[in-house]
């Protein structure tokens, strides 16, 4: 099965070994979810966009976390659901490297746009009074084009280097299609491949890290400054909000950037967390940023037994 069979250009996902009584009900959960996350996400986003009072920098990159995750959730979680009803599950070349595409953009757009949002938080709590005279509008477009156009850089670089390598085998250990588990798929030497993917990883985790790192630290020591309960109180709730979700998403990713360099690692638990850093954080963005934001709460066009039920 590992060998391409003719001038097939196909692959084949090995996906989940899931038995044959446990794949309907898997794929009508992971419809659930799918489903939950479209919904909230798309609410959300509708709020923000119909209500001029939210038009403001943190709920424009919350909008734009949206669209990323709606992204990377699509590109994996349709994909999903067919592979838990067949028993095998090919996928054509171009279907595969659009979603290894999609997946990468995900990743990469999701750690700088948590990035940006840190940066916003800290000039909103460091320097209110200058805040609309740093984040202005024209400010925000560079923040959120540059996010955008660094994720893709990065994503076409990265899968340019693999496509050009010839292809000799077609089983793809894993769940879904991405760029560590293509490359090694070549018949060649691939060494460039690791080594790019590893640098451009350390390269955007490093940034993030030490701008979140930076931010945070300043953020605690202007609350501890200040006299005012409710400020700190507010302040500590969203360095602390923020920085549970950047730690999750991060966890995930390290270990599904690491786990290919460890081949004594399980795979089905690689593929667990790899499948869990897609749909997870898109699970709980939008409730954590969006629904229980007390600005969002306030305009009152979400009903209130739906809040309580998210």
């Amino acid at each position: 099965m590992n060998n391409v069979v003719g001038n097939s250009s196909d692959f084949i996902l090995e996906g989940f070994f899931i038995p044959s009584d446990a794949r309907t009900p898997l794929f009508v959960l992971t419809l659930f979810v799918y489903v939950l996350i479209i919904f909230v996400n798309v609410l959300v986003f509708a709020v923000i966009t119909l209500h001029k009072n939210l038009h403001e920098p943190m709920y424009v990159m919350l909008c734009n976390m949206i669209v990323c995750d709606l992204i990377g959730s699509s590109a994996l979680m349709p994909r999903l659901m067919s592979d838990f009803l067949a028993d095998v599950r090919i996928i054509s070349f171009e279907a595969c490297f659009i979603q290894a595409f999609c997946i990468h953009f995900y990743t990469f757009g999701s750690q700088m746009i948590l990035t940006v949002m840190a940066l916003d938080r800290y000039v909103a709590i460091c320097n209110p009074l200058r805040y609309s005279a740093i984040m202005t509008p024209r400010t925000l477009v560079k923040l959120c084009s540059t996010v955008w156009g660094v994720a893709f850089i990065f994503v076409v670089v990265l899968l340019s280097l693999t496509i050009r390598l010839p292809k000799c085998k077609s089983l793809v250990v894993h769940a879904y299609c991405f760029n560590g588990a293509l490359y090694v798929l070549a018949c060649g030497d691939y060494t460039m491949n690791n080594i790019s993917g590893l640098c451009m990883y350390y390269f955007l985790t490093t940034l993030s890290l030490s701008a979140i790192a930076f931010t945070y630290t300043k953020i605690l020591i202007e609350c501890f400054v200040k006299s005012q309960s409710n400020s700190k109180s507010k302040a500590i709730h969203t360095c602390a909000t923020h920085l549970s979700v950047y730690v999750l998403f991060e966890t995930f990713l390290l270990f599904s950037v690491m786990a290919l360099r460890f081949p004594n690692i399980n795979p089905n638990t690689t593929k667990v967390i790899g499948t869990l850093m897609i749909t997870v954080p898109p699970c709980l963005n939008p409730m954590i940023y969006g629904i229980n934001t007390k600005e969002i709460r306030n305009n009152n066009v979400i009903p209130k037994n739906l809040v309580h039920l998210l």
